[in-house]
């Protein structure tokens, strides 16, 4: 767990690290303090305090009046929404998770992996830009939100495919973000960390394959030229037509693999992960984003990068799966 001081301190106010459309989740994770009374989560339009900025969705947690509610701000207050109570995984003392998922003509929230309501777009999604956060509530994961940049943070912004990015060197607590979209007519696409530039004259420690159109992801190494034994993941957490984020943490024995910030697989070290020097991105998939971050520190490890670069399901003790595992 991370406290808020790791960037977080509530009441906060955080840019979006791109625009926000249909198919795109933000997760708040977080802790409820034992004598929490409330707190709200806001997707607002513009960066200003909360009460400066019109807000498209409001979601405001009151212990004390044992109810969720649901609101838009344009200029001024619009109707509550305030029926379904209070899940009975949200309480004070406990962790928790909040996702928010944009669809065409709602928002679709949930807690702790359990879909709770829809609510119906008042303004254009498209003008949200911002998170903010206030009242009871310690934060310590907000995911696709810009945190502080290190400088041995490494991105490539909107990069042709097949893709190539030396990286020197990657460590424990190391993470590997791709963010892109899948087009319509794509079969598969592979993400790999590679001892070279090439995916034939070097080993692949890992190789992470997501194919839509068969409805698997499947997970390899590549050893002098030859491919192991390898696992295939069913289903597909991604679809054709859809943006998608992929998240691979590195640690001391496994990757962690994560897609729209929830956790999907991991994978053994079995080619020593000191040898990895590229990322290599192949097939059908637009990349728009190829981002390599954490911070080293002496002993050639790293601490883990801020909270807001972090999957929410390595943030959170508890983990919850996601009510949406195909509509990402």
């Amino acid at each position: 767990m991370y406290p808020s001081s790791g960037g977080f301190n509530v009441p906060f106010v955080r840019q979006l690290d791109g625009p926000f459309h249909p198919g795109r989740v933000i997760a708040f994770s977080g802790t409820i303090p034992h004598h929490a009374s409330r707190f709200e989560l806001n997707l607002q339009c513009g960066g200003a305090e909360p009460s400066m900025s019109d807000i498209a969705l409001h979601v405001s947690v009151r212990f004390d009046q044992y109810c969720v509610v649901r609101n838009t701000k344009q200029g001024g207050w619009q109707h509550e929404e305030r029926d379904g109570g209070i899940p009975g995984t949200v309480r004070p003392g406990a962790a928790f998770q909040m996702l928010v998922r944009c669809e065409p003509h709602a928002f679709k929230i949930a807690f702790n992996g359990q879909h709770f309501r829809d609510y119906r777009h008042r303004l254009p999604y498209q003008r949200v830009t911002h998170v903010s956060a206030d009242g009871n509530i310690q934060m310590y994961s907000v995911s696709g939100v810009l945190g502080p940049c290190s400088s041995s943070t490494q991105q490539t912004h909107n990069p042709g495919v097949p893709h190539t990015q030396m990286i020197g060197s990657i460590y424990p607590g190391r993470c590997l973000r791709v963010r892109g979209f899948i087009p319509h007519n794509a079969y598969r696409f592979s993400v790999n960390l590679a001892t070279g530039p090439s995916m034939t004259g070097d080993d692949i420690a890992l190789h992470v394959s997501t194919r839509p159109s068969e409805g698997i992801v499947e997970i390899n190494t590549c050893r002098r030229g030859g491919w192991e034994n390898g696992q295939q993941h069913r289903p597909c957490p991604v679809r054709a037509g859809q943006h998608f984020e992929m998240i691979v943490m590195v640690e001391d024995y496994n990757y962690r693999i994560a897609f729209n910030g929830v956790h999907f697989a991991e994978w053994p070290h079995r080619h020593p992960y000191q040898h990895v020097r590229s990322v290599i991105v192949e097939g059908t998939v637009q990349l728009q984003l190829v981002s390599l971050e954490g911070e080293p520190r002496s002993g050639g490890y790293a601490p883990p990068p801020p909270p807001s670069f972090f999957p929410s399901p390595y943030d959170d003790p508890h983990h919850y799966p996601s009510p949406y595992p195909i509509l990402y």
